[in-house]
């Protein structure tokens, strides 16, 4: 008997993890995708030695990938070497006042007691709640899918309700514990990568204070493209198939069953559809109206998450004055704010991150030179023409040759801006979203976009839109989920 076929749209980090699980417990997988190689908004880009992850550059929560590799059989020390990063990152309030955050407690304790009396008892008791609701997350609410309503329902999460602080707000539960400046946008700036504002992320998230502050941070040796070429690789020797180069223009639906997909003028079938791209641009352009999940009036509902202003450059000199990650938080962090998702406008004075991963692998640029990573991050609503993008890096560049007291403008071998208008036309993301939807109350869990197309009985969706949201991590979860959803509506056997 003939196995059952899942094709997935999308060679992301969604579509390769779910496609291997699926692989592993014997479907027939073909993966399509419009690029040229894998890893979609993760995807590699090398120039002149220089070596750049686009995407994600944050390794975190480790024990998600653990468990996802064993479910393959596999352990992370088979794919990848990790490195612990120390410090973390490195914090710029101004050119002369710089703190580092390491994952030693101790450290942490006296750069917080430096913001404010007590700040680093006020730490301890910050993490020690962050710490509950991250086990309370990981164990009770982020492995699980939600079709309705009573699937939120669980024992623990009823009792520890009011502990998880689902509805208080990120800003005025951190204003609880501190009044510094400082120690609010350390521990607030994880929300931009939610896709939200500390005022309008649910408190809840200060679980991502655990995540970096205790945990710490790593990183693959090689970069996050080393990851993706792991998943790449396993999903090879598990047999999968992938069509690169391929982009989708229909899924061929038949009554409320799908079929395949139309890829120009070539077929490729699929007893079971899974689409991982862009959720509206899965909707909007590639079904039939009768076929879609959501109408066009639940799409301006939603809260659409910032997009970044990136910059990539490889440097011809050594900048000691970074670390591996590296942030400068704006002088008016409640403006900053405003600017991105309230009255959208370039910001003047922006938070920004400076990734320079050859700080810790050298491998990733020329023996005397850097590679940088720059991301600011900006409303999605923004015009954004060649001219506005030049004179923007310029600004960006400028500040931080005041900020690192060096040059950077004269050094540079190798650059590229890649902004909201290439994160539409080259990713097919609603907008120019870097990261899709917000993770506020009413778009976490239950809240957010289904896996399962309530119309078409064997099409389903991945990605950031769905459960249980934006990140690598959640998307080596939310692989889970889907493969286990497929499984059960669909049997091999």
């Amino acid at each position: 008997m003939k196995n059952k076929t899942v094709l997935i749209i999308g060679a992301g980090i969604h579509g390769m993890a779910t496609g291997l699980l699926l692989a592993d417990r014997g479907y027939e997988v073909k993966i399509v995708d419009m690029n040229d190689r894998p890893g979609g908004v993760a995807r590699v880009y090398q120039n002149s030695g220089y070596t750049f992850d686009m995407g994600p550059t944050w390794y975190l929560m480790p024990e998600v990938f653990e468990r996802y590799f064993q479910l393959v059989d596999s352990s992370i020390e088979q794919n990848y070497t990790l490195y612990d990063l120390d410090p973390s990152y490195r914090v710029f309030f101004s050119k002369d006042d710089v703190v580092d955050i390491t994952r030693d407690i101790s450290h942490n304790k006296a750069v917080f007691d430096s913001f404010e009396p007590e700040g680093g008892n006020k730490l301890i008791r910050y993490l020690k709640e962050a710490s509950q609701k991250y086990d309370i997350a990981l164990n009770h609410f982020l492995y699980k899918d939600y079709i309705k309503p009573t699937d939120f329902i669980d024992p623990v999460i009823i009792k520890n309700g009011l502990k998880l602080n689902a509805f208080s707000k990120l800003d005025n539960y951190v204003r609880r514990f501190f009044t510094s400046d400082k120690a609010r946008k350390i521990l607030e700036f994880n929300t931009v990568f939610l896709g939200s504002s500390p005022k309008k992320t649910p408190a809840l998230y200060s679980l991502m204070g655990h995540v970096d502050l205790t945990q710490g941070i790593r990183f693959p040796e090689g970069g996050i493209g080393t990851f993706i070429e792991a998943l790449y690789s396993n999903c090879l020797d598990r047999g999968v198939r992938f069509f690169l180069n391929h982009r989708v223009d229909e899924i061929a639906v038949e009554g409320n069953r799908a079929h395949g997909v139309a890829v120009g003028n070539k077929f490729i079938f699929g007893d079971i559809v899974l689409a991982t791209p862009d959720y509206q641009h899965v909707e909007h352009e590639l079904l039939d109206p009768g076929c879609r999940n959501y109408r066009d009036a639940y799409w301006k509902r939603r809260v659409i998450a910032p997009s970044t202003f990136l910059i990539y450059l490889g440097i011809n000199k050594k900048l000691p004055q970074l670390a591996h990650h590296n942030f400068y938080f704006a002088q008016d962090w409640d403006y900053n704010f405003t600017e991105i998702f309230d009255s959208p406008s370039w910001p003047d004075d922006p938070s920004y991150y400076i990734g320079c991963p050859s700080r810790t692998d050298q491998n990733l640029a020329p023996d005397y030179g850097e590679t940088l990573f720059i991301l600011v991050p900006v409303s999605p609503y923004l015009e954004d023409t060649n001219k506005l993008r030049q004179k923007y890096s310029q600004k960006i560049l400028s500040d931080i040759e005041i900020l690192l007291g060096t040059d950077i403008r004269g050094s540079i071998e190798v650059q590229q801006i890649y902004t909201q208008r290439d994160f539409k036309e080259n990713n097919n993301l609603a907008y120019g979203t870097a990261l899709g939807l917000a993770h506020t109350l009413f778009q976490t869990a239950i809240f957010r976009p289904s896996h399962i197309n309530r119309k078409v009985s064997n099409l389903y969706y991945g990605g950031h839109y769905t459960q249980p949201g934006i990140g690598m991590p959640m998307a080596m979860i939310g692989s889970e989920l889907v493969a286990q959803r497929i499984e059960q509506d669909h049997p091999i056997f």
